[in-house]
């Protein structure tokens, strides 16, 4: 599926996000962001929600669900940040280096007749790779955003 990443000065931290993803797991103000920019696209995007990763914005549940998870690459942040420091570490948003990614869950086999099945996982791979496509644009058409190689 396809993914990104990339460095801004766009996007800020919010101290106490991460409460309700896991430590160091930031991304709400991104996948605002990126929620209103796939509505501008024709999308019907769903309301951001915590996952365990970061946030993710559901664009899809039509036969399976459809979604973009907006995250940050964070290893270095749980050795260099210690359990005293975490409550009141609050990085510095253009330091991070930001991950979005296109994902689908697909149908529980017994949803769908089998031979029907995978002409639906088909349909839902071909769109994630459309949102994909949607996102890639999103992201090199704003300026403030440098795109960077997996790190």
């Amino acid at each position: 599926m396809p993914q990104f990443w990339f460095r801004s000065n766009m996007f800020h931290v919010d101290p106490k996000e991460d409460d309700e993803t896991n430590p160091f797991c930031y991304g709400k103000e991104l996948a605002q962001w990126l929620k209103q920019k796939f509505e501008q696209l024709g999308y019907s995007a769903e309301q951001i929600i915590p996952e365990d990763f970061g946030w993710c914005i559901v664009l899809s549940r039509d036969s399976g669900l459809l979604w973009v998870g907006c995250t940050n690459i964070r290893s270095d942040l749980y050795e260099k940040i210690t359990e005293e420091q975490k409550s009141t570490y609050i990085p510095d948003g253009s330091a991070l280096t930001w991950s979005v990614f296109v994902g689908i869950d697909k149908p529980p086999i017994w949803s769908t007749f089998f031979a029907n099945r995978r002409a639906v996982v088909q349909n839902l791979e071909q769109a994630a790779q459309k949102i994909g496509t949607d996102l890639e644009a999103i992201l090199t058409s704003e300026k403030q955003i440098n795109l960077v190689p997996q790190p």
